[in-house]
């Protein structure tokens, strides 16, 4: 397993904003269309309440907290972690510092549990990683957000059923991806590919249906 966040995708993302500024394209997304249907997405992860307790994992500059309090289910609590200086900088400036930290969950120890872990987009670029560097952060990182969540975690990675593959994305699949889900967490997974895009979404369940 790997100790510590692959520094080639902090460059990627630093190099993303650097260029980009806070917009969609900035934090590595086409379009901020396609951004929002990944949140909506991510958000359906937790039931019509919303997500009350939030760790927000590669939180980039926020876009995440700012989408669930335009939808009116700001979490009670929520906090951000992310590699990057300059978008946790970008995040502070935004919204109450204390929500955000620089923080690499391999490196350090996780801080605290939440009821809901999220990832959107840490898994779909992979720049100059290998397939199989890549899958290692993919387990070694599932592994530690798995340990921070009490209700459910949820994460995107670019599709293997397409009609090319492009090489800086990490493309998975999805019985690969279940295969160590269920090793993981058991066999509460959902896989969502229902949204028109190139990927898909994995929800991860601490409990079984009938008793969430």
């Amino acid at each position: 397993m790997m100790d510590h966040s692959p520094e080639a995708l902090q460059r990627y993302y630093d190099t993303r904003l650097a260029d980009h500024g806070d917009t969609a394209q900035g934090a590595g997304w086409p379009n901020e269309a396609d951004r929002q249907t990944r949140f909506q997405v991510m958000r359906a992860l937790a039931p019509e309440g919303g997500m009350k307790d939030l760790c927000d994992l590669a939180c980039g500059t926020g876009a995440f907290l700012d989408h669930l309090t335009a939808a009116g289910q700001p979490p009670r609590r929520y906090l951000g972690l992310d590699i990057s200086d300059s978008a946790i900088t970008a995040a502070q400036a935004k919204h109450d510092p204390a929500q955000f930290q620089r923080h690499d969950i391999l490196r350090d120890p996780a801080p605290g549990s939440f009821d809901y872990v999220v990832a959107n987009g840490l898994f779909t670029v992979k720049d100059s990683l290998s397939h199989e560097e890549m899958w290692a952060f993919l387990r070694a990182t599932t592994t530690a957000m798995w340990g921070m969540t009490r209700v459910g975690m949820a994460f995107n990675v670019m599709s293997a059923v397409v009609d090319w593959q492009r090489d800086d994305l990490f493309h998975v699949e999805s019985d690969a991806l279940l295969r160590w889900l269920y090793g993981l967490a058991g066999r509460r997974v959902i896989l969502r590919a229902d949204y028109d895009l190139y990927e898909y979404t994995a929800y991860v369940y601490r409990a079984p249906v009938s008793e969430r």
